[in-house]
């Protein structure tokens, strides 16, 4: 599926395309807060493995979490409201919470 240009993931390589898309079905049938928990045990452990010192590490960590952020927001327009500039490949799903009344 192509990805519009001011999709952050259409600016990765064919690689970082492919690990996402993985990512995104195993993800499938998890809460939000459940994706974004392993999702930052993968970054840390990553940053964790390729940065021997923890200097190195924190440097990584501030680049990449300043990236992240400046992504994030640019979802979002001046009023704060998001935009929907692209298409979602992923769909986290939020369980289901039943509001009728119980009599």
């Amino acid at each position: 599926m192509p990805f519009h240009p001011r999709d952050p993931l259409s600016r990765s390589d064919e690689q970082a395309k492919q690990l996402f898309d993985r990512f995104g079905a195993v993800a499938d049938g998890f809460t939000a807060e459940h994706v974004i928990v392993a999702a930052a045990n993968v970054i840390i452990n990553a940053l964790r493995q390729g940065h021997p010192s923890r200097a190195g590490a924190e440097r990584a960590w501030d680049e990449w979490m300043g990236r992240a952020k400046g992504q994030l927001m640019e979802c979002y327009d001046s009023a704060g409201r998001k935009k929907g500039i692209y298409p979602y490949h992923q769909t986290i799903h939020v369980p289901h919470i039943d509001l009728r009344r119980k009599s």
